[in-house]
């Protein structure tokens, strides 16, 4: 499950605009990677939780069982909130510095190459 969790943190990561290629051996944060999969993870188990949570009452007692499905939610949002802002300012940072090197040429390069300069 931990496995699954990370290909969609990477997936969750790949397709956020602009759109890129990561794997899971050349991911650009590990942070980032680290707290997406334990969002997933989080979503999952609670998601769980929810579905298997029953009351239970005989005899005048009664029991909640998997009440903490809530509390993984939580936790889960509070994650996503703090790695989103993270994932989006590295997504940037990557399209900024992939941008660096592809420019538009000037024509004083081609005057300078005309002369013969060095």
């Amino acid at each position: 499950m931990i496995e699954y969790c990370a290909h969609l943190a990477i997936d969750e990561f790949n397709t956020t605009p602009p759109l890129t290629k990561y794997g899971i051996g050349a991911f650009p944060s590990r942070t980032v990677l680290l707290y997406l999969t334990i969002c997933h993870l989080l979503i999952s188990v609670g998601i769980l939780k929810s579905r298997n949570r029953f009351q239970y009452s005989d005899g005048g007692w009664s029991s909640d069982t998997e009440q903490q499905d809530s509390l993984y939610m939580n936790w889960a949002q509070l994650l996503r909130s703090q790695v989103k802002p993270q994932a989006q300012a590295l997504k940037i940072a990557i399209n900024i510095e992939g941008g660096w090197g592809a420019g538009v040429g000037s024509e004083y390069g081609w005057i300078h190459g005309w002369y013969g300069l060095s």
